[in-house]
């Protein structure tokens, strides 16, 4: 809908004291911050009409006027200055991951640690999805004489391990053949092809060596089953409450639940952007509003971080915040796994 351009400077104004201040916004504001000479009627006017067009609302008869849904909608689509962070913000952020770079799931804890602190919100790393991960590495560990360690890298940057006993002494000759072999054979195919069939095809392609590896090849087996667990890191639950919003059981129910924070991750992994109240599919989330962005590891395998924060938030400094913190988490992550 196209609205004059008096009247998306009013709309803006409003929305922005409103995110500063949290107090419904009267004429009488609205006069001293525009950039035009303009009388109280005629703001008042305007107002009434942005209301009757269903961007404001008027919490009370004589108050003034707030963002509605829509009005938030219009203001981040075409009203909404894009913020820079600060030089001093980017270097914090950046020092915190790093502290973190060198675990992929440390990583995504400290970024998901990291913009909670800094937007006050509740925030959900996830890994990229299992259905598209492939193995980066493999890597084996001598934990005993007889017992060592497989360690996974998915190409999404997830480790997994477990652990193995062979009816041999153990030695680093012995790791190296094991690492030798396995990435030989398994480096690059989908995790969800590392199936009994898979397994057993392996086994006969490795000929008399796979009786050296029953174990190792279990323990294979294991990690990569693992992979398709919860893969949701989060954080900054209780800033929901902390902020002084009145955000009802039903949200804090909500935040508290993997299965529907899960479920949220879904269904805005796929882009990244800004869903508002209602937008964000989940009737527990009216009042909220979710901002996410993908970070990546390679062209097609991606993860996303979100954050839920009231209606009433600073977009454009919450969005600057996610999508500085995901491309540093791209960065690192690419460093790590060794990806070009």
């Amino acid at each position: 809908m196209q609205i004059a351009q008096r009247k998306t400077k009013i709309l803006k104004a409003i929305v922005e004291a409103y995110i500063k201040n949290g107090e419904p916004v009267g004429s009488k504001l609205l006069c001293n911050v525009l950039d035009f000479p303009v009388s109280s009627a005629t703001v008042r006017n305007e107002m009434a009409e942005l209301s009757e067009l269903g961007f404001l609302l008027q919490p009370h008869t004589s108050a003034g006027r707030v963002p509605s849904e829509q009005g938030y909608r219009l203001y981040v689509n075409s009203l909404m200055d894009k913020k820079s962070l600060p030089g001093e913000t980017k270097a914090l952020i950046y020092d915190k991951l790093i502290r973190a770079g060198d675990d992929p799931e440390k990583l995504l804890r400290a970024a998901a640690k990291t913009i909670a602190e800094l937007t006050r919100s509740a925030v959900i790393a996830a890994a990229p999805s299992a259905e598209d991960a492939r193995i980066h590495r493999l890597r084996f560990v001598q934990t005993g004489l007889k017992t060592g360690m497989a360690i996974l890298i998915t190409s999404g940057g997830l480790i997994r391990t477990a652990l193995f006993k062979c009816d041999y002494v153990i030695t680093p000759e012995i790791i190296s053949v094991f690492e030798s072999m396995f990435n030989r054979s398994m480096e690059g195919v989908l995790i969800k092809r590392i199936t009994p069939a898979f397994v057993q095809t392996l086994a006969v392609e490795m000929g008399d060596l796979v009786l050296l590896v029953p174990s190792v090849l279990a323990a294979v087996m294991t990690a990569c089953h693992d992979v398709g667990g919860s893969r949701i890191i989060v954080r900054g639950r209780t800033n929901l409450i902390s902020d002084g919003s009145d955000i009802g059981t039903e949200l804090l129910k909500f935040v508290h639940d993997d299965d529907s924070l899960e479920a949220l991750t879904e269904r805005i992994s796929r882009k990244d952007g800004i869903a508002i109240g209602t937008e964000t599919g989940f009737d527990e989330l009216s009042g909220c509003s979710v901002l996410s962005c993908r970070y990546n590891t390679e062209a097609t395998v991606t993860g996303s971080i979100a954050a839920i924060v009231p209606m009433r938030t600073d977009y454009a400094y919450d969005m600057a915040v996610l999508e500085y913190t995901a491309k540093c988490v791209s960065e690192l992550l690419k460093t790590l796994l060794m990806i070009d």
